[in-house]
């Protein structure tokens, strides 16, 4: 038994790495997202980012699409009793930066 649990853990270990390796050399910013980005900022509307990964994936992700000082606060579905696919982050996030659903738009980076 002794040895399937260190092999899990090494093959965890091994895919975070080669997460991290391939987040560092190949994630680029997506076409147009920084014409998006001065659009938001020019109308000053308040952001969130709102994740399920854990903060050091989603601080690497954030910071190498250049959206470093981009989000007014940083959700994690950790910081909350459900986490998404439930609503408890997004209600978090509406609530920290004191805005209403109906004039809130959301934009996801996966499939729901």
């Amino acid at each position: 038994m002794e040895l399937y649990v260190i092999q899990i853990h090494f093959t965890i270990l091994h895919s975070v790495k080669c997460f991290w390796r391939l987040a560092k050399e190949q994630l680029k910013p997506l076409n147009g997202l920084y014409k998006l980005r001065k659009w938001i900022e020019d109308r000053g509307l308040k952001r969130a980012a709102v994740t399920n990964a854990p903060r050091a994936n989603a601080e690497l992700c954030i910071n190498q699409v250049g959206l470093a000082d981009f989000f007014d606060a940083d959700i994690l579905g950790s910081d909350c009793k459900h986490a998404k696919p439930y609503p408890d982050p997004y209600l978090k996030a509406l609530e920290v930066l004191n805005v209403s659903k109906d004039h809130t738009f959301v934009f996801e980076d996966s499939v729901s």
